[in-house]
């Protein structure tokens, strides 16, 4: 395979260079201008491939100065040489509660990739395995959804439901999510079924999870179960070790039934500050090896 041109740094964050273009009059007004998320830039030596951007945040505008309603933009992109596979959001919020337009799908609200902040080409590649059907068949078929989300807090459980319909993908699904935070250990599960937009059954997507404090590290494991987006199962393992207060060292991987489709690495973890970090990584699995050098600004 030829090698790719060099990414255009520029080029590659214009979406978000414009999104904030469009926010800031609005904001203007507004009683306060929120965003929440990650933008990273990675040069990576994988397949023949240089570089890719990431972003995944969400702007939220206050609409009223009485009730708790707030306009919500957001985007989880992919900036790649020649292409921007990404899905695109838009809602109106009530309270942080209830929200209608192209809303995020509660699958996507926990587990996410263990390659997502050390190889972010990997996520993008193995994106099937942790994201809902309604993101990947908006990211890789421009099948956008509309749908309606529901989100709620109970002491120390987290719930999310929500529910899509594509008319260019000619699906409909509905996701849930539930988090309960216990001392020292997490436990997380989400479940999407997918049918047409004539009721037939796809199938379902479902991951389980769990993350403990074993002292000084931090590790993790998740039963993946991607059924209607045609991969295998797999574990999902990954451990955080703390080198020093801004180092840390990670280990990570997919691991699919049968090994057809394994991959794994290391890395480590920089905090230049608080929100900002560079990681290294090296990974390996049954597509190649390759080297990944990550900027991370987390907001």
């Amino acid at each position: 395979m030829a090698r790719h041109s060099e990414l255009d740094l520029a080029d590659m964050l214009r979406p978000l260079l414009l999104c904030l273009g469009l926010f800031a009059p609005a904001a203007a007004h507004a009683q306060s201008f929120n965003i929440e998320g990650t933008v990273a830039i990675s040069a990576h030596d994988y397949r023949n491939l240089s570089g890719i951007g990431v972003i995944d945040a969400t702007a939220s505008i206050p609409l009223s100065r009485d009730y708790p309603l707030t306009l919500e933009f957001g985007t989880y992109l992919f900036g790649l040489d020649g292409k921007r596979p990404h899905e695109t959001y838009a809602a109106f919020a009530w309270n942080d509660t209830w929200r209608a337009g192209v809303v995020r799908p509660a699958f996507d609200q926990v587990l996410p990739s263990v390659f997502a902040r050390a190889a972010p080409y990997l996520a993008y590649e193995r994106a099937e395995y942790t994201r809902a059907h309604a993101t990947v068949e908006a990211m890789r078929r421009t099948a956008v959804p509309w749908g309606l989300s529901w989100q709620q807090s109970y002491g120390r459980t987290d719930v999310a439901v929500s529910l899509h319909d594509a008319v260019k993908g000619s699906f409909r699904a509905a996701s849930v999510a539930v988090t309960y935070n216990g001392d020292g250990w997490q436990l997380a599960g989400a479940v999407e079924t997918v049918t047409s937009r004539t009721m037939d059954h796809h199938g379902i997507n479902a991951k389980l999870g769990a993350r403990f404090d074993i002292g000084r590290a931090d590790f993790g494991v998740t039963w993946l179960h991607p059924e209607v987006n045609d991969k295998p199962d797999a574990i999902a393992l990954d451990l955080v070790f703390p080198v020093t207060t801004k180092l840390d060292m990670m280990a990570f991987g997919e691991f699919t039934d049968g090994g057809k489709d394994d991959a794994y690495g290391i890395a480590l973890d920089y905090k230049l500050r608080p929100d900002t970090s560079v990681l290294f990584a090296a990974t390996d699995g049954r597509g190649g090896s390759g080297i990944h050098l990550t900027l991370e600004r987390r907001f």
